[in-house]
């Protein structure tokens, strides 16, 4: 990779292009030599200009107001805010003449508007972005994308932008030379044949030499130019994809709304040992997609209207159990917002109790021992006959582990709740792989966002996936108990089925075939492609939906579509074929319970 060592040219009056093209108040701030030819150039700053984020943090978004490509005039339609005061036939206003540039053809307009993540320090600003070209250059094409805030004044200019009348980036190409009818590949050379530059036009209050932070701006801006010009060049192509089910812009709008009305008050009286911002704010981006989520699943009739006059989705919503909840923020958020439901945990949280009475009256200290598990094991059984279905027999539940009876009634659920019950499954480690079997079983839609791996047994493993057709369980649990805590990955026996050479069951990943090496997932990937397995298993559609949380572990898998043939199941079909799944897992019902029963009493860990 070629190293990004820019060279500052803004005491270079000589090299100054834009100050001849457009007008005198131009300045050249840094350029870098590149190997990206223009066609990249444009790809990059296409998804820059569509992603603002990507070079500020304090931006969520931006909203694309008008695109000359897509629409011949400006179409606010789209959006809620009335249109900027300044149109496109004024933009000499901002040092474009309207005839264009000479020389140069324009390509493309684009309006958006820049959404900041806390309206209450940062306005959004709307900006015009232009992309121009030489027409016919015989020394290689010449482009050149300018940004222009609609402001008529420094003063006008928010944190996240450069404090500039307008910027812009200059592309130069020298063709490659050709040897015959064969074009050269630019990447072949050992110099490069391209040069990348970043561009201000000031304010008239504003002289040379500029101020630290807008040079620090021009080297940034130019760095992320130079990085995804590179990265494009050599193949990268993007793996994680956000917004797939729900747009971003709902999403961040619901989210910036959440934000301002609960997460002061969250933060400020936060109980727990952890981090309050990564938690709070995790919690709110959850309820923000879950929101939007249920707008789409749950649209009531024109007779349901809120106060407002809006139709509202939670007339008709039919409620949701957060299991596994911890500090039952998630709850907090989504109750106090008019969605009933409730959550439950095995271990009580301090943050409860710093919770309104309405949203603790919806909070359980409960052990969940899933009725499939109950139905296998005779001993389990008889025992869960004893009591009334919310409570374990206190002989099941007698304290034979311990040096001492506890002398507390421990609460239960056997994971079967009211038909049509949205299920949320955040982060619940035992209860991820279950949370699709609960839902086929009351016929639920669920949301679970999967963290570490555990079998059905409620133990921890490495998940098996497509790569050993999610066989692992059968083939090498000796092996995976045993080592899964000392690498993150391991060696894992592939598919007999359509594989040639024969592979080692256990070992270090040495032993594997570099290709078959190189098909393995990671823990967290095994995981996800389990559990999703699960789920089709019992005739759900899986949907998966990145979530933008400050988590790694952001992957959502949403069961909202069930086959024909799942819903025309009755209750004890639907039973009894989740019993079958869970015996050929070779789940352990006494496993459960007992590691149930050290949850109920240890402080175990919070995600």
């Amino acid at each position: 990779d070629m190293p990004f060592e820019p060279e500052d040219v803004t005491s270079q009056a000589t090299w100054w292009p834009l100050k001849d093209l457009i007008d005198g108040r131009w300045l050249a701030v840094v350029k870098h030599t590149c190997f990206f030819p223009p066609n990249v150039f444009e790809e990059v700053i296409l998804n820059l200009i569509q992603n603002p984020n990507i070079n500020s943090s304090l931006l969520f978004r931006a909203d694309l107001l008008y695109d000359s490509l897509k629409s011949p005039e400006p179409d606010y339609s789209a959006t809620t805010k009335a249109p900027d005061e300044q149109a496109l036939s004024q933009l000499s206003t901002y040092g474009v003449p309207q005839d264009g540039l000479p020389g140069f053809s324009l390509k493309r307009t684009i309006v958006r508007r820049m959404v900041p993540r806390n309206p209450q320090l940062d306005k959004p600003i709307s900006q015009t972005c232009q992309i121009f070209q030489t027409e016919h250059n015989a020394n290689g094409p010449t482009t050149i994308v300018i940004y222009i805030p609609h402001v008529t004044s420094s003063s006008e200019i928010p944190w996240y932008h450069p404090n500039v009348q307008a910027l812009a980036y200059l592309h130069t190409w020298r063709t490659p030379v050709s040897q015959g009818n064969v074009s050269v590949p630019p990447d072949l050379f050992s110099s490069p044949n391209g040069t990348v530059s970043v561009h201000y036009r000031l304010f008239p209050d504003v002289s040379v030499p500029l101020s630290d932070r807008l040079v620090r701006t021009a080297h940034h801006l130019l760095y992320t130019l130079h990085k995804h010009g590179q990265g494009t060049l050599n193949g990268y192509t993007k793996r994680v994809h956000h917004d797939q089910i729900i747009s971003q812009q709902r999403v961040q709008d619901t989210y910036t709304r959440l934000k301002a009305a609960h997460a002061r008050r969250l933060c400020d009286h936060w109980a727990e040992q952890t981090d309050s911002s990564k938690h709070v704010f995790e919690d709110l981006s959850i309820a923000s997609f879950l929101i939007e989520l249920w707008k789409d699943m749950y649209k009531p009739g024109a007779s349901k209207q809120a106060s407002n006059g809006i139709l509202d989705s939670r007339s008709t919503f039919p409620g949701f159990v957060d299991i596994g909840c911890g500090n039952g923020v998630l709850v907090d958020i989504l109750v106090r917002e008019g969605y009933k439901g409730w959550g439950f945990d095995a271990r009580n949280r301090k943050s409860w109790d710093i919770l309104e009475p309405s949203t603790q009256r919806q909070l359980e200290q409960m052990i969940l021992v899933p009725q499939p598990l109950l139905d296998m094991s005779p001993d389990l059984r008889l025992e869960s006959k004893l009591e009334s279905p919310k409570m374990l027999s206190k002989i099941l539940f007698r304290a034979r582990a311990f040096s001492k009876a506890q002398g507390r009634e421990v609460k239960w659920h056997n994971g079967i709740f009211p038909e049509k019950t949205f299920i949320i499954s955040n982060h619940a480690d035992e209860l991820t792989p279950w949370t699709p079997l609960l839902a086929f079983l009351s016929s639920s839609p669920f949301l679970m966002i999967p963290c570490c791996s555990h079998n059905l047994s409620g133990l921890r493993f490495r998940a098996p996936s497509k790569f050993n057709s999610y066989s692992a369980d059968k083939l090498a649990p000796p092996y995976f108990a045993s080592n899964v805590t000392k690498s993150k990955s391991v060696a894992i026996t592939v598919a007999a089925s359509g594989q040639d050479d024969e592979q080692p069951r256990s070992g270090s990943l040495k032993d594997l075939q570099q290709a078959n090496r190189s098909k393995q997932p990671s823990a967290y990937a095994a995981l996800c492609d389990w559990v999703s397995a699960l789920a089709e298993r019992t005739g759900y559609e899986i949907e998966k939906e990145m979530l933008r949380l400050p988590s790694t572990r952001n992957t959502s898998l949403i069961g909202r579509n069930l086959s024909a043939v799942a819903q025309a199941m009755d209750p004890a079909a639907r039973l009894e074929h989740v019993r079958r799944i869970v015996e050929n897992e070779g789940a352990d019902g006494e496993a459960w319970v007992e590691r149930a029963r050290r949850s109920w009493l240890d402080k175990g860990e919070e995600h």
